[in-house]
């Protein structure tokens, strides 16, 4: 009996159901309903995925393809499992989208010591199962005994299921976020979706702002965006921290946003998104490669638009413009495998055109990107500790880990008070910047590391971020604003929706797609513009 790949089909199912759903059976153990419906629960969940996985491994029951598909669906749910009990992630087709999407640097930041040790106990399970000497049922007669066996198989799935659906129907409508922890059904569902939406028809390329122009400004308007990464507004030292992470930020007269959120928990989701005239409630990522993004818009207008790169890649948003990267200026000293962030700065001033013209520059940080945060800031910049240098947050205390994030944040203010200076210096333009981070982080709140949760159940930590701007004098004059009127704006509830319109405002694009009640920089009631008599108070110090 043990021989036969049917009874195999039942038992993989099994060993796969129940390796794949430990975090599963953890969050139910945790619900706050009785023992009794907790068992069932688990019971009744596990009953009904082994027998869909039952079902489709009887279809491959034929020695060519049994052994091959178990030990993928083996592999694949293991693995799964190790990420999400290490990390506390969920899995949906937006994280399948971060997997697919990242590069190699952050994949060898995930490489431990536990997962090595978590990859061979799982390659010599499967060694083991190669080794068997399975019988497949053969001919007409092996089809008719393949057909009975799906059958009952069917029967038994839905039957006890369908007894307990008061059970399932309610603890589904109550705890909908379980829905992503349900093995190995989250990562095939999230893939397919994943692959779905690579395969759609191409889309035809929408054009928007087509009725864009660009005033003529008192002088050309030099603007930095800085995007970034996975830096959380709870450590923002201009928040009020537990470390003093922003102290250069903090003399460089700055306006700080404190009440901003992200529109996705991922780079790949919320970088497309910010730069999107889609708002957070109806952006799709895929659509978004067919269509115009403010860079675009900027552009055509007569902005030169330059997106400088210390990560990995600017997710599409950057394919019609000027693009670099951190790497490929080879600042001596500053890249090891991976590049520190003060290389966004590196000749920056040979970007900008002979002749003085409007001109945007997008620098994308490795920021606080983890889980090696360690990497990421110069021995110099490690002032808060303990520290941990290991990948594996688990492994360091709260202290140390939170340390760690801090110093990388605090390398970020470096850089970017660096970057303020440097504006302060150039001649012939009104200068600018902006800074906001694609999304935040995860240090073990509710149990949860990094970050990439479904949006709609993602923790705080991973919605709430940092952001700030600086204007000099002259392009706070030519916007009509001064510090008081934006920091009462920047006190206010703020979105990633607020890019798109911000920048068209900042750089003085007009069209009919800008809306004034989103833009950071709309002139301030009682402010006079360029060439006026109003004086006005400048940013900087």
């Amino acid at each position: 009996m043990f021989r036969k790949s049917l009874t195999w089909a039942v038992l993989s199912a099994l060993l796969i159901v129940i390796v794949g759903n430990l975090v599963l059976y953890g969050k139910i153990a945790a619900l706050p309903i009785p023992i009794a419906e907790r068992i069932d629960m688990g019971l009744v969940v596990s009953w009904l995925v082994t027998g869909v996985i039952t079902l489709l491994l009887m279809l491959f029951t034929f020695k060519p393809l049994f052994k091959p598909v178990v030990s993928v669906l083996f592999f694949i749910t293991a693995m799964a499992t190790y990420f999400t009990w290490s990390y506390g992630i969920g899995i949906d087709q937006d994280m399948i989208r971060n997997v697919m999407e990242t590069d190699t640097a952050e994949v060898s930041d995930l490489v431990s010591p536990a997962l090595i040790g978590a990859i061979l106990v799982v390659v010599a399970l499967l060694v083991l199962f190669w080794r068997l000497p399975l019988t497949y049922p053969k001919g007409l007669r092996g089809l008719g005994v393949r057909g009975i066996w799906l059958v009952a198989a069917l029967v038994a799935t839905v039957a006890v299921p369908w007894m307990q659906y008061d059970l399932l129907a309610g603890t589904v409508r109550n705890y909908r976020e379980l829905r992503h922890d349900v093995s190995p059904a989250n990562w095939m569902v999230g893939t397919s979706k994943y692959v779905a939406s690579l395969t759609r028809a191409p889309l035809k390329h929408q054009q928007l702002g087509l009725d864009a122009t660009l005033e003529k400004p008192v002088r050309p308007r030099l603007v930095v965006m800085v995007v970034g990464e996975t830096a959380r507004a709870d450590d923002f030292g201009l928040n009020g921290s537990r470390n003093d992470t922003t102290p250069e930020l903090a003399k460089a007269g700055v306006v700080n946003f404190p009440k901003l959120t992200s529109c996705g928990t991922a780079t790949a989701i919320s970088v497309p998104c910010m730069f999107s005239y889609e708002n957070q409630s109806n952006f799709d990522v895929e659509k978004s490669k067919y269509s115009d993004n403010v860079l675009d818009i900027l552009a055509r207008a007569g902005v030169d638009v330059v997106w400088r790169d210390n990560n990995s890649g600017c997710k599409d948003v950057c394919t019609r413009v000027s693009y670099q990267t951190v790497e490929s200026l080879e600042q001596p000293g500053n890249c090891n495998k991976e590049c520190f962030d003060m290389g966004l700065l590196y000749q920056l001033d040979k970007v900008l055109p002979p002749k003085p013209r409007d001109v945007l520059i997008v620098l994308h940080m490795m920021g606080s990107h983890g889980p090696a945060y360690y990497k990421r800031y110069p021995p110099e910049f490690e002032r808060f500790k303990p520290v941990c240098k290991s990948n594996e947050p688990k492994d360091c205390s709260q202290e140390a880990l939170t340390n760690t994030y801090d110093n990388s944040i605090l390398y970020s203010d470096h850089v970017l008070a660096q970057l303020i200076g440097f504006l302060k210096t150039v001649k012939g333009y009104d200068t600018g910047m902006l800074y906001l981070s694609d999304h935040g982080e995860s240090l073990g709140e509710y149990g949860i590391y990094l970050h990439g949760a479904p949006r709609w159940m993602a923790p705080p930590q991973q919605t709430h971020i940092p952001g700030i701007t600086w204007l000099s004098a002259g392009l706070q004059q030519q916007l009509g604003v001064d510090e008081q009127c934006l920091q009462k704006r920047a006190d206010m509830p703020h979105s990633q929706d607020d890019i798109f319109h911000s920048l068209l405002g900042i750089m003085g694009v007009k069209t009919k797609l800008y809306q004034n009640a989103n833009d950071w920089y709309s002139s301030c009631p009682g402010l006079q513009l360029a060439g006026t008599s109003q004086q006005q108070k400048p940013l900087e110090q």
